[in-house]
């Protein structure tokens, strides 16, 4: 075994420990989460905000200056689809999703907080999720 990979060990045995001697524990799960179900990131080397650029922030101001044109512009986007839209459908879940699902089975973990709307956790079998964006 590696140097690196008996560190890892260590940190992974030592992460066991306070889990199993905690009271409550709390998942808090973002996009890489999601990652490895081949749903992109935002931020980040391949993340689509460095793809196709930040999205602009005015959305709000727009829709209060003309509703019908952002709701227009919303059903356009909507009915074009995106990458993004196609990967969240496409998804299944990695073996985190259900690793974190199997450790609430046990016991071991009473909640997940995400920020990811792709359902993935509810999926791999979790069911105390609060979904900071909601879920697809």
């Amino acid at each position: 075994m590696s140097e690196i990979e008996t560190q890892v060990e260590e940190q992974l045995e030592i992460a066991a420990r306070i889990i199993a001697d905690a009271s409550y524990v709390i998942a808090l799960v973002g996009a890489g989460m999601s990652k490895e179900s081949g749903i992109p990131t935002f931020r980040g080397g391949d993340g689509l905000w460095d793809k196709q650029g930040e999205p602009p922030m005015d959305g709000y101001q727009r829709f209060l200056e003309d509703p019908a044109g952002w709701m227009a512009e919303r059903k356009a986007q909507a009915e074009r689809g995106s990458d993004f839209g196609r990967a969240i459908e496409e998804a299944k879940p990695n073996p985190g999703h259900f690793a974190l699902a199997e450790m609430e089975r046990l016991g071991y973990l009473q909640h997940i907080i995400t920020q990811n709307i792709d359902n993935l956790h509810q999926e791999a079998g979790s069911t105390a999720i609060t979904e900071i964006h909601g879920n697809r």
